[in-house]
């Protein structure tokens, strides 16, 4: 399938999903995973660039400053379709970008708004992916590749 069907695929599943799973490499050197609300995402284009709010204190925060690897995975029921994407997950310093990327609901967690010490933005950029196409009730096709 060309790269563009791949796109499509990841945009359709990604925009559709309420809570994306982000496992980070831990200071341990266990994958750490913790669900994510996908808020960010819901209007992703091909560019496939995928944003949450964190915490800047949260220990996903330290954990990527070792080590930038990580997942994300997605699964949507009522479409029956899963997805994980493999790729380098970073910190966004960026203030304009961080202002731009603020949402209503963010004001629950954020009390100083965009403005908030606490309010960080994860930048993630995927680089490879895999998800399957269920042909029928007994038979899937794998999909993987990198981007």
């Amino acid at each position: 399938s060309s790269m563009n069907d791949v796109k499509k695929e990841i945009v359709e599943v990604v925009s559709s999903c309420e809570v994306a799973f982000l496992s980070t490499i831990n200071l341990d050197n266990f994958p750490e995973t913790r669900a994510l609300i996908n808020i960010l995402n819901r209007s992703i284009d091909d560019k496939l660039e995928i944003y949450f709010a964190s915490d800047s204190s949260a220990s996903k925060v330290e954990q990527l400053k070792k080590d930038e690897r990580a997942s994300l995975y997605y699964y949507n029921e009522k479409i029956m379709k899963n997805m994980i994407l493999f790729g380098k997950a970073e910190v966004v310093t960026n203030k304009t970008l961080k202002d731009k990327l603020w949402h209503d609901s963010f004001w629950e967690y954020y009390k100083d708004g965009a403005e908030d010490k606490s309010y960080g933005i994860l930048k993630f950029t995927p680089i490879a992916y895999k998800y399957y196409i269920y042909e029928s009730a007994v038979s899937q096709k794998k999909i993987e590749g990198k981007l």
